[in-house]
């Protein structure tokens, strides 16, 4: 019978390590072209159910580019799961091999899903909706010192920012646009996830860009993914109040305000909010339970493809 093979890639500057299991076989190579040809020559024969490497800020992309284009399954992870990982698992000492030996321990308990590596325009896109998000942070600032500024001429200067940022905030939504016009199945996953009642583009978009795991994995995946899957917090005979924890906040963030939205008018939140505030759940808990609730039927609208429905989890 055929063991499975998982692979961590520790990336530096200056070299790979690579660690499979369970051979338990490390490799070092230099992070140069012909150290990546060297390292796809090793894997391909290994046939690796997936190949881990962590978001180092940018080292990662030109090894996960080559891996990817010559056909092997890669997952880009979050380092901070890689170090909670680490940690449960008592490797708290830090070298390249150890690091490479972690994320393969990573790959083969945990099993991430490869992804398809982006095109240069999702890769675009991403970028954009990720600096249109500064930029509303930005603005948001320069508003509350508005509010505070008593002087003419600092209000002129910074209603002059406002102005700009707006612009700017504005040209990016132009260009995203014509991106997404471009993309057929960036097009079709925005219409149907406006479908939605609560969820305009600029949700729908923050959730492709920074949420690619919607619509392939469970309900349970997406809810932990986003950080609203809540957690146990029991110890003995105590039973401790569940909580939500960890997730991308950005994300989460984002699916707050689709949510004040949608509990206002969807036909499914709207009532399902109604019945927890009846029941005496405090808005925090019940705006929670109604972000979860979101995420989980729009990660089955992608994954069956279809518009938004009553019928739907």
């Amino acid at each position: 019978m055929h063991e499975e093979v998982f692979v961590g890639i520790d990336i530096s500057k200056d070299q790979l390590d690579a660690h499979v299991l369970p051979k338990g076989m490390h490799t070092t190579v230099k992070n140069d072209t012909q150290g990546i040809d060297s390292l796809i020559e090793i894997l391909h024969a290994e046939t690796p159910m997936v190949i881990v490497m962590e978001a180092t800020g940018g080292y990662e992309i030109t090894v996960a580019a080559q891996l990817g284009l010559a056909g092997l399954p890669i997952a880009v992870v979050n380092p901070g799961q890689v170090r909670d990982f680490a940690k449960g698992i008592g490797k708290l000492a830090k070298t390249d091999a150890i690091d490479a030996y972690v994320l393969a321990r990573f790959a083969q308990t945990v099993r991430p899903i490869p992804k398809p590596l982006p095109t240069e325009d999702e890769k675009q896109i991403k970028e954009l909706v990720t600096r249109r998000k500064q930029l509303v942070d930005l603005r948001a600032s320069e508003k509350n010192r508005l509010h505070r500024a008593r002087s003419n001429r600092v209000q002129r200067s910074i209603q002059t920012v406002i102005a700009a940022l707006d612009k700017e905030i504005e040209d990016i939504d132009k260009d995203v646009d014509d991106l997404i016009r471009k993309s057929p199945l960036w097009r079709e996953t925005e219409e149907l996830l406006r479908t939605f009642k609560g969820v305009g583009p600029i949700t729908a978009r923050v959730l492709m860009a920074k949420l690619p795991e919607l619509g392939h994995v469970s309900r349970h995946e997406i809810s932990r993914l986003v950080g609203l899957a809540p957690l146990n917090k029991d110890s003995g005979k105590k039973k401790g109040k569940r909580e939500i924890s960890g997730g991308r906040a950005d994300v989460r963030s984002t699916l707050y305000m689709a949510a004040v939205a949608a509990i206002t008018s969807n036909v499914v939140i709207k009532p399902f909010y109604q019945r927890l505030i009846e029941a005496g759940k405090p808005f925090k808990v019940a705006i929670t339970a109604c972000m979860r609730k979101m995420i989980v039927i729009l990660n089955a609208m992608l994954k069956k493809k279809q518009p938004f429905q009553v019928v739907f989890p």
